[in-house]
C-alpha cells in the first residue's frame, strides 16, 4: 500500500471545523508541521488559546480524520497555543 501523503492529510484535516470559529483547521493555520514515517503520522498543531473550550474535541477530530486514511496506523498530535504579542 502506498504511503499517505501530506496533501492527503491536509485534505482530511480540512473536514475538521473549529466549532467556535467556523473554519477548518488548515485554513485557520493550526497545522504547523506534518511528519510521515511509513504508516506513522505526527502533527504539530498550534491552537489559538490555551483556554480553548473545544481543544480536546478539535484534536480528537483531527486524529480521527487522519487515522481513517489508508496507510495510516498511528497518529500522534503535539499541541501548543499561539503566543500573544
Amino acid at each position: 500500500m502506498p504511503a499517505v501523503t501530506e496533501a492527503q492529510i491536509r485534505d482530511a484535516l480540512r473536514q475538521v471545523i473549529d466549532p467556535e470559529l467556523h473554519h477548518d483547521v488548515v485554513e485557520l493555520g493550526f497545522i504547523q508541521e506534518i511528519e510521515i514515517v511509513g504508516d506513522y503520522v505526527h502533527l504539530d498543531v498550534q491552537l489559538t488559546t490555551p483556554y480553548c473550550p473545544f481543544a480536546e474535541q478539535i484534536v480528537g477530530r483531527m486524529r480521527e480524520a487522519v487515522a481513517k486514511l489508508p496507510g495510516v496506523s498511528k497518529v500522534e498530535i503535539e499541541r501548543a497555543c499561539m503566543k500573544e504579542d
